[in-house]
């Protein structure tokens, strides 16, 4: 099957709200290559309805949030400047939903709906 969307929330919770203005990178891996598949801004709900610019292929993919300016802006500290997140889609759907909790100190993500 096809993947036709993949999306992300991200959702700060030191503060019990949604992360907007984090940069948002999505990466096709190959063995030893990572070419970029798309790219967005989370709104602020903390959403990028779409990365990927055009249907992806079943394979290894990698999230890239750039949380560095976010953590700076919001909280005058940062320790994660990126949170990379691999994963692999079977393409048993045709939309993916990465969601990620984060604060300054700690993140966690899932495939959400």
């Amino acid at each position: 099957m096809t993947i036709v969307r993949l999306s992300t929330h991200v959702l700060d919770t030191t503060i019990g709200r949604p992360a907007a203005g984090i940069p948002a990178l999505l990466e096709s891996l190959g063995p030893g290559t990572a070419t970029e598949a798309g790219r967005g801004e989370t709104d602020d709900d903390g959403r990028v309805f779409q990365l990927n610019r055009a249907d992806l292929a079943p394979g290894r993919f990698r999230l890239t949030l750039d949380t560095a300016a976010y953590f700076e802006r919001r909280h005058g500290a940062m320790f994660y400047p990126q949170i990379s997140v691999s994963f692999a889609l079977s393409g048993d759907r045709e939309h993916y939903h990465i969601a990620v909790l984060t604060s300054t100190y700690s993140y966690s993500t899932y495939l959400g709906s």
